[in-house]
């Protein structure tokens, strides 16, 4: 069958090919026409909150990295001695990353457009 150009498709993946669905217009709206859907970069700061959303996701930061500092007072005696180990740069990069998830969240969802 090496040189048979026929290829099977199967029913799930063209079951609905011809339909008339409004998802399926609405996706084909949006191929066609993508500037009306996306948005700006600027548009796109303000969705998220803007500057205080921005200022919001850095007080986020600072108070899980202040908090993680607290309950272990010898990691932040190891950063500022440069002898943090591998696990310790794991902790400290989860719980920045942690903070900056919340607080997006707590940004994008109080002060931003969703």
């Amino acid at each position: 069958m090496a040189g048979s150009r026929f290829r099977y498709v199967d029913y799930w993946h063209s079951r609905f090919l011809n339909s008339s669905l409004e998802q399926s217009r609405a996706v084909d709206e949006i191929i066609n026409e993508p500037e009306r859907h996306l948005l700006t970069q600027n548009d796109l700061f303000n969705a998220e909150g803007g500057v205080v959303g921005a200022l919001v996701q850095l007080g986020f930061i600072g108070a899980s990295l202040a908090t993680l500092f607290v309950v272990r007072p010898k990691l932040f005696t190891y950063l500022r001695n440069s002898q943090l180990r591998a696990n310790e740069w794991i902790l400290l990069g989860g719980t920045g990353f942690v903070g900056y998830r919340l607080g997006y969240n707590f940004a994008a969802t109080f002060f931003g457009d969703a």
